[in-house]
This record gives C-alpha cells, structure tokens and sequence, in this order.
C-alpha cells in the first residue's frame, strides 16, 4: 500500500520533529519562489499588454461552422462504407441496455 505524502506531512507536523532535508528543501522552494516573483516584477510591463491570437473576423467564421472534425467524421463514414469499422457488438448491445434501463426507471 502507497503512503499518501498528505499523511507524511501531517505525521511529520503532529510528532514536530522534520528531517533537516525537508527543512532546507522547503527553504531552496523559498528561495526559487522569490527569484520567479522578482522577475516578473521586473517584467511587469510585457505581462500587462494583451495579444490578440484570433481575430473577431475568425471567430464569427468559427461560430458559423459546426463543431465537428470534418476530416475524422468522413474518414469513419468512409470505414463504415467500406466495412473496415471496427464494431464491439457486444459494447453496444450493453450501452443499448443500460439505456434502456434508465428509460425504464
């Protein structure tokens, strides 16, 4: 069975004795925490401009078209035509009786 860390830490925090390695690896996090604030802080002005990746144009079109993946929806209805679909008789016979089921209840 697989210790949960939640109970290590807690176990650790409840006995108040902790290995010094978690001590100076809970201090390196510290450390390496204050580095990324200090230099975004002093990146601050290219966090605060917006990039646009889509134009409202692009959108628009999006909204119009369906959500389905043209390619993948005629690449199955070409297997299915040629026979080459693989089918699970059994997996549909089962979700068909599970629905119903629910029709049932």
């Amino acid at each position: 069975m697989i210790d949960q860390i939640k109970n290590k830490v807690t176990n650790a925090d409840i006995n108040g004795s902790s290995s010094n390695s978690n001590k100076a690896s809970l201090e390196a996090a510290k450390v390496k925490v204050q580095k990324v604030d200090s230099s975004s802080a002093s990146n601050g002005s290219d966090n605060n401009k917006v990039t646009k990746f889509i134009s409202k144009e692009r959108i628009k079109e999006m909204a119009k078209e369906p959500p389905i993946d043209k390619a993948s929806t005629t690449r199955i209805k070409n297997a299915i035509a040629n026979g080459s679909y693989p089918l699970d008789l059994d997996k549909i016979a089962d979700a068909l009786y599970d629905a119903y089921k629910e029709l049932k209840d």
